[in-house]
Parts: structure tokens; sequence; C-alpha cells
């Protein structure tokens, strides 16, 4: 019934984003001659090669999505252990390598250019002025190796960085440590902790679509947020344009070509395809198993029944940089 459930929700969400403009079947209102043919003048061909092309990818990417779904529900069949369990035991092992042993490259710490664009950066993705932060207290939830919660502590606030992997919690208070005073760290695992908190900022950045059960995980995060404080996500969005299509395709070809090889063989891989600045990048992209899409209509009800305000976005992006205000 689980896999059941995923399906149904990863086909209401492809119908509901199938709209790819003017149908081909509108081409055909003008029939020509005996035959009955379309009649198809050059500049219907621009159109019709775009729908074609987005139907290709749109495709694919079912294609993609019923594989995993069988694969889990043979997998299912043949063993006690719950498919989406082990798929998030998996996803945890990833980024503990991750944090431990890949956790360089682009728009990473040892990044001189992000790093000197930082505070920037978490100005604009949670739309807050440079003279909001100073005495501020925020949670980092899901802090990998640190930078956010570098940004946010080089920018006054008081910063509680959260992670389920120990090998992050440490790389976090090695980059951290010039803000040593201001810095707690804390190992969590996000879908069980449910506990309130007071926190001005709650800043969760790449997480909740990691966690095999998205919904709870941003319930969870937002608990954490004050009443008139701010939250900011970064979720994983459900692909609605050609571009985006292919992207998230690419990504589902890489992964199933590097699934039966060790954490350590995919960054070798990966290095070699990508050179050692980028494979980071795609790293974290595809070797998690889990990795949830949603669209911004379904996070702003969900968080409307949370009893939050005022969400947007942030940063134009296929995946959305949102905030939302808890309400007083």
């Amino acid at each position: 019934m689980k896999l059941l459930r995923t399906l149904g929700h990863r086909f209401k969400n492809y119908f509901n984003s199938n709209s790819t403009g003017e149908s081909i079947t509108q081409h055909d209102s003008g029939m020509g001659g005996a035959t009955g043919n379309p009649q198809v003048t050059p500049a219907d061909l621009g159109p019709l090669t775009e729908q074609y092309k987005m139907l290709a990818e749109q495709n694919r990417f079912i294609l993609f999505e019923l594989r995993r779904i069988n694969e889990s529900a043979r997998s299912e069949q043949l063993s006690a252990v719950d498919p989406i369990e082990a798929d998030r035991l998996q996803t945890c092992s990833s980024f503990d390598y991750q944090w431990s042993d890949f956790h360089t490259g682009v728009a990473m710490s040892n990044d001189e250019k992000f790093m000197e664009n930082l505070q920037s950066l978490i100005c604009q993705i949670t739309d807050l002025p440079r003279d909001w932060f100073s005495g501020k207290s925020a949670v980092d939830i899901g802090c990998g190796a640190g930078r956010f919660s570098f940004g946010l502590l080089s920018l006054g606030a008081k910063v509680t960085a959260c992670d389920q992997s120990l090998a992050a919690l440490q790389r976090v208070a090695d980059l951290c440590k010039p803000y040593a005073d201001r810095l707690s760290t804390r190992q969590i695992d996000l879908l069980r902790w449910d506990e309130a908190a007071h926190y001005d900022l709650g800043f969760c950045f790449g997480v909740v679509h990691h966690t095999g059960n998205t919904y709870l995980a941003i319930r969870n995060a937002a608990r954490k947020v004050k009443p008139g404080g701010r939250l900011f996500l970064m979720v994983y969005g459900f692909p609605q344009t050609l571009s985006d299509f292919a992207e998230i395709n690419s990504y589902e070809e890489l992964r199933y070509r590097l699934r039966l090889l060790s954490f350590e063989e995919r960054k070798k891989a990966l290095i070699e395809q990508f050179g050692a600045h980028l494979a980071h990048g795609w790293f974290d992209a595809t070797s998690p198993r889990l990795n949830d899409l949603l669209t911004f209509d379904e996070i702003a009800v969900l968080l409307s029944r949370l009893g939050f305000k005022n969400v947007k976005r942030t940063l134009p992006h296929r995946n959305h940089h949102l905030v939302a205000d808890r309400a007083q």
C-alpha cells in the first residue's frame, strides 16, 4: 500500500505539471485534401519540436519512477525489511561518507568565491537584511560540513548546528572555531526530533527531501521556529519545464549507473568524469537513494496548515528556496 500511495502521488504531480502549452492535437484543426493529413506550416515546427522534446523527457522521467517503484516492490516481497527504511539508511550512510571523506568542491567551505559571497547569499535566500542577524538565535537543521552555520555565525547569530552525522558535526565544529562561543552542535534524527523550540530563524537547506517522510521533516523543522520567527527551506522541486525534466533525468541515469558501486568507487568515478571541483555536487545529487520532489504549492499549503504565513520564493531556481513566517 505504501508503494501504491507513492505511485499515485508521483503520477498526480506529473499530470498536474504536464502543461506543455498548446496541445499537439490542436495543430490538426486544418485538414488538407482527401488524405486528412494536418497542414503543418514552418511556423508550427518550432512549437512541435519543443513539445516533442518535452514529452520525450517526461516519458523518460515516468519510466525512471516506475523502475524505482517496481524494484522497491520486488525487494519488499523478497525481504521483511521495509524498502523505504533501507533507502533511508543508505541515504544517511551516503551523507555520513560525504561529510567524512568528500566534503570539498564547488559551493563548499574550500570554495573561496562561494565563501566570500556567503553572507549576501544567506541574506538573499532568507530575505533578511544583514543587520537582522546580530544577537538572533538560529538553528541550522542538517548543517552538513557547516558552510551555512559559518555564514550565520559571521553575520552575528547564535547558531545551533544539527545533523544526523557525527562526521558533519565535527566538520562544522572545526570550520566554525572562530565563533565557538556562539556555536552549539547536536546530533538529531529529524523525523524523530518533534519537540518544539523557540529559534528566531529555522534554516534547513537541502535536507527534508532526503528523509523518506518529507512532510513530517518539514513539520518538525517548522516546530523549531518561535511565534513571529522565520523559517527558510530549500526543497527539491518537481520538474515543470523541459530543462527541469532533462536535468532530473540526467541525475537518474547517473544514479542508476553508479548504484552498485561503493561510495569510494562512486567518488572516484565522478572525479574522473567531472573533475575534483564539480564531483562533490554530482555525488550529493546522485548518491542518496531518497530524493523527493515537491511542488511549491503543496509546500505552501502544508506550511499554512502548520501556522505559517507569507510563504514566498526567494531565489529563481528549479528547486524551491522559500521563507515563511510563523504567526504570532
